[in-house]
């Protein structure tokens, strides 16, 4: 049987990791970064692309960082933490919500109209698992936990213009918390991850989906979904919780100085970046789609949203309850959350 000091050798050999022995200086370490979305997503192309560059420039070279986008090292997109956790990859980034009640304090951002833009809720999201999840990361070290800009609702047909449009429509939806959403509003809400999210719009599995712009531009369904809903107003329909995870054995098997271009890498700013990067992609993809004059934007003025967050209300304190019979304060982390998103909405304006 290998010992536990094999194993970890090995899996740092298959990371393209060669490890220097009594404090020497190590070797070029080559981090692979592997993620579910398309290699034309603005996240890969407009800050992972950028943030690799840094940390090998910052690092003289020492550390070469590949990105796989679209699961091209295997597995599923809900594998992709434990692909992380496990040092089958040493980075990942995935959304939290992809695994179900394995991170139930991360529901928090998961309710509907609690973010405001991708950048203030990102660095509200970070603050707040670093406060709460510290335990839900054992065996990563989180570089950026962070959301995306709030989402829209996408039909192919169908048009929503008002909250009945919703009933009996099959939506995809992100998240535990937004099937249930939907479903209160009498949709049938289907989950799924966001690769699988193309074929099943036109195929017309679904009759439409949540996402933001951004990444539908990216997935390539805005050309099958031609109807956008749009919900005016401070905070959008809904965001979720990701994170971009280091395996903790890669970490720490770096040497203090590489380890610093890490440090100096990862934190609530580097949050502030992505979500900075997905609001501007969000704007161009919508610019881009209104330019082609392809598409009908329907927009939900304020006034005309009460029945929407009555059922956002239910959904909410649904939650709430769920957490206590789990044992957790879920008033008390769903209030810290809108504390956290109001506290950067306020610094970023």
């Amino acid at each position: 049987m290998m010992t536990t000091r094999q194993t970890l050798a090995g899996l740092a050999l298959i990371s393209g990791i060669t490890l220097a022995g009594n404090g020497q200086a190590q070797d070029t370490v080559t981090l692979r970064l592997h993620h579910f979305a398309a290699p034309t997503t603005p996240v890969q192309t407009q800050y992972l692309e950028p943030w690799a560059k840094r940390v090998e420039e910052q690092s003289d070279g020492a550390i070469q960082v590949e990105i796989f986008p679209a699961m091209q090292l295997g597995g599923s997109a809900p594998s992709l933490y434990d692909q992380a956790r496990e040092g089958v990859v040493d980075i990942a980034w995935t959304l939290l919500s992809y695994t179900p009640n394995r991170f139930p304090e991360s529901e928090a951002f998961d309710q509907p109209f609690l973010p405001t833009t991708g950048e203030a809720t990102s660095m509200a999201a970070h603050e707040f698992a670093m406060a709460h999840m510290q335990d839900d990361f054992e065996g990563v070290y989180p570089l950026a936990v962070f959301a995306h800009t709030p989402g829209k609702i996408h039909t192919r047909d169908a048009s929503v213009s008002d909250i009945d449009d919703i009933d009996g429509l099959a939506i995809r939806a992100p998240s535990k918390t937004m099937n249930r959403y939907f479903s209160r509003l009498g949709a049938k809400a289907v989950g799924m991850p966001m690769p699988q999210i193309p074929e099943a719009i036109s195929r017309g599995v679904i009759d439409g989906l949540t996402l933001p712009f951004e990444s539908a531009s990216a997935l390539g369904v805005l050309d099958v979904a031609r109807n956008h809903t749009f919900f005016d107003g401070k905070q959008g329909l809904y965001t979720a919780m990701m994170i971009l995870a280091m395996d903790q054995d890669t970490y720490d098997s770096l040497s203090p100085e590489l380890q610093k271009v890490i440090d100096d890498n990862a934190g609530i700013r580097e949050a502030q970046r992505i979500g900075r990067v997905m609001d501007e992609a969000e704007k161009a993809a919508i610019d881009d789609i209104a330019a082609r004059g392809e598409g009908q934007m329907i927009h939900i003025a304020e006034a005309d949203q009460a029945r929407w967050h009555e059922a956002a209300d239910a959904t909410i304190q649904q939650w709430i309850a769920d957490m206590t019979d789990a044992g957790f304060d879920g008033q008390a982390l769903y209030d810290d959350a809108s504390r956290l998103v109001e506290k950067y909405t306020r610094q970023t304006q």
